[in-house]
């Protein structure tokens, strides 16, 4: 009997039911779904992305190679808990009114009827399971999901009763701190093995007789830079590259909250030797999720299940980790905001391969996901089909501090205090390195985009706008002040290892 061919998917997919598989596809002719979420990782620290950045990534890599990676993509808001918000309802920041971290989180005021686990499971009869730092708040919220092994609460409960309590971040770093250290527990034992594990244990007790969403969150490779032996020292002999520092740092018109960030973080005093260091270890963590996942993806083969699940791997946003003296996120430069974003669908729809620079944000992930699955994405949501159309797009972002807009080819950025913009060509210039804001040759362009990101602002009643312009914040700075608060310092160990404010 021959193999019939496979089918291609829509060159339009805005929403509506996936096409059915043939008779040997997955339970109820939907996709299983695979979600994938790294906490802090740059969209260059991907092995394909051949950026000065020697990261080791062969599973992310071949999945891309099966699939579609989106080049250009961005979280809306580069912080933790919006974008556990946005990923999972396909709402931005500047659409739900969530721009910080431990506001009242993301049971309200967004509806939990229209989070992407809670329409899966009660619309197209789905199990779905979540394991890792969901960051929700409170912290036992479920968010929609039926079942929920957080990290690090049952991570630090594991550790216990393997005998290593008082192990999480038992090296005394904690989660915001950006020197470098090795993981105080053997690999094994580490968080980001457990997530693994407990993503296989699922696979094995599973219903199999419906289809199912595992979400995997990821704690690394977030600060504390702490890979375990022998992921440490992998990239030791690595050419690693300088940080990128742009013709803007230390200007006149340096935007305050960034001098500000540089120095609450004492980043300013990170020398040459610890930037390498804390770069080889970032990258390590990387690596680490990568070769553990290469576990979990042979595990969906073994089971039969690889060729029928659709695979979606990402991050919440970036990490500066050095570049223009700067570490974590928050900003909208390419080194906080930009992520990956790697699609594989079920092996049947010959997708293969390609490769997408027209703009995207995680928020297109929550209604890609609900079309595949046959439901209807919410026409209100600011997210997009990642199936869609190649077309021209204009994406924007809110943060506490700064704004943006882009269109895949210049990105305006605002900064309240003081009122300042910054401009990029995000195509010549990956890492920043040149602001063309007031450049006549760029105005044009400049004013357009900037137009366009606060008529977005004031259609969603957001504070960022005021009588029809951007606000304009006190830019003043009390380098003292800030350097004693260090808001970053937050230790560790502590038994749950909450330790982020």
């Amino acid at each position: 009997m021959s193999t019939p061919p496979p089918r291609s998917v829509p060159a339009e997919f805005r929403g509506g039911a996936f096409p059915p598989p043939d008779a040997s596809g997955g339970p109820r002719g939907v996709p299983n779904i695979v979600y994938i979420v790294l906490d802090q990782w740059r969209g260059d620290c991907l092995g394909i992305a051949d950026s000065a950045h020697p990261v080791m990534t062969p599973h992310f890599d071949q999945i891309a190679f099966e699939g579609i990676w989106y080049q250009r993509a961005y979280a809306d808001c580069p912080i933790c808990m919006p974008q556990r918000a946005t990923m999972l309802t396909g709402f931005t920041a500047s659409q739900h009114g969530l721009p910080h971290n431990f506001m009242s989180g993301p049971r309200s005021p967004i509806a939990l009827e229209q989070s992407l686990p809670y329409r899966l499971t009660r619309e197209a009869g789905y199990q779905t399971k979540a394991v890792g730092k969901m960051h929700f708040w409170p912290e036992r919220a479920r968010f929609g999901f039926e079942d929920i092994s957080l990290h690090p609460n049952d991570y630090v409960n594991f550790l216990e009763e393997q005998g290593w309590g008082g192990f999480y971040r038992g090296h005394g770093l904690g989660g915001n701190e950006v020197y470098p250290a090795v993981s105080a527990v053997p690999e094994r034992l580490t968080h980001t093995h457990w997530i693994v594990d407990e993503g296989i244990r699922f696979l094995g007790r599973r219903d199999p007789d419906c289809p199912f969403m595992l979400w995997l969150v990821f704690e690394a490779p977030h600060s504390p830079f702490d890979p375990p032996e022998p992921f440490d020292r992998l990239y030791d002999d690595f050419e690693i590259p300088d940080a990128a520092v742009g013709d803007w740092v230390g200007a006149p018109d340096e935007p305050s909250s960034l001098i500000a960030d540089r120095i609450v973080r004492n980043a300013d005093r990170m020398t040459p030797e610890i930037l390498k260091r804390t770069r080889r270890h970032y990258y390590g963590q990387v690596t680490h999720i990568d070769y553990q996942l290469g576990r979990l993806f042979g595990e969906l083969q073994s089971r039969g299940l690889y060729d029928n699940t659709v695979i979606v791997i990402t991050s919440d946003h970036g990490e500066h980790l050095g570049d223009h003296g700067l570490y974590a996120k928050s900003t909208f430069l390419e080194s906080s905001a930009r992520v990956p974003i790697i699609l594989r669908l079920p092996r049947e729809y010959a997708s293969y391969n390609q490769r997408m620079s027209t703009p995207a944000l995680t928020a297109d992930i929550a209604p890609t996901l609900l079309a595949l699955a046959g439901l209807k994405p919410d026409a209100e949501m600011d997210g997009e089909s990642l199936l869609r159309a190649a077309d021209d797009r204009v994406i924007f972002g809110e943060a506490p501090a700064t704004v943006f807009a882009t269109d895949g080819r210049l990105k305006v950025i605002y900064y309240f205090a003081g009122g300042v913009e910054q401009v990029f060509d995000v195509r010549k210039d990956p890492d920043d390195r040149h602001n063309l804001a007031g450049k006549p040759e760029y105005a044009a362009a400049q004013a357009a985009l900037k137009a366009s990101l606060i008529a977005y602002l004031d259609a969603n009643g957001r504070p960022a706008v005021v009588d029809g312009e951007l606000r304009v914040d006190d830019s003043s700075l009390d380098v003292d002040e800030l350097r004693a608060r260090n808001a970053a310092a937050w230790r560790g160990p502590l038994r749950y290892g909450q330790g982020y404010g």
